[in-house]
């Protein structure tokens, strides 16, 4: 992709979601990164990771742990695909998408965490989902307007052919 084109997309994309929004510099810097990942995902640039049934950790460059899941809800009967990382007691931590304050990890490995996220839900997510025969509703609900702009990007660009995809203001949702 050109650098003229990959600019175009942020800056439309930005100027869409300010049109009903108060201007936020912190929510434009926010997006910004969130849209640019989500414009150059490469699953082939992945950390190594581990798991199955829906469940992976990877270790990003500086030894945090890192998970994505397809968690099954059974009050509302949908998978959900989350990610997070852990905490030093193994907690699943959801927001921060980072650890704030650890010196350990940092903005600078966020394209080998993307990598890996695209990876883990092209090759290992959406072939679960499409096994599985708890529901046949696959949700996606990022906590932050950024976090939705990665999460569509992700969905348009490895959701393969058989699934059905509407996407909403604050959550996407897949079925097969």
């Amino acid at each position: 992709m050109k650098l003229e084109k990959l600019h175009d997309i942020v800056k439309e994309e930005i100027q869409k979601y300010f049109e009903n929004r108060p201007y936020s510099l912190k929510d434009e810097l926010l997006m910004e990164t969130d849209i640019l990942l989500g414009e150059l995902l490469n699953p082939e640039n992945s950390l190594p990771y581990e798991g199955n049934k829906g469940f992976y950790l990877y270790d990003d460059p500086s030894g945090v742990t890192f998970f994505a899941r397809a968690y099954f809800d059974p009050i509302n009967e949908y998978l959900e695909f989350k990610t997070g990382w852990l905490d030093e007691n193994r907690n699943p931590i959801y927001e921060p998408s980072v650890p704030y304050g650890n010196e350990n990890t940092s903005i600078k490995n966020i394209h080998f965490r993307s990598d890996t996220v695209a990876k883990i839900y092209r090759d290992e997510i959406l072939p679960f989902f499409k096994q599985q025969n708890l529901t046949d509703t696959m949700v996606i609900k990022p906590i932050s307007s950024s976090r939705m702009k990665f999460a569509e990007r992700l969905v348009k660009k490895f959701t393969s052919e058989g699934f059905e995809v509407e996407f909403k203001s604050k959550e996407i949702i897949i079925k097969k």
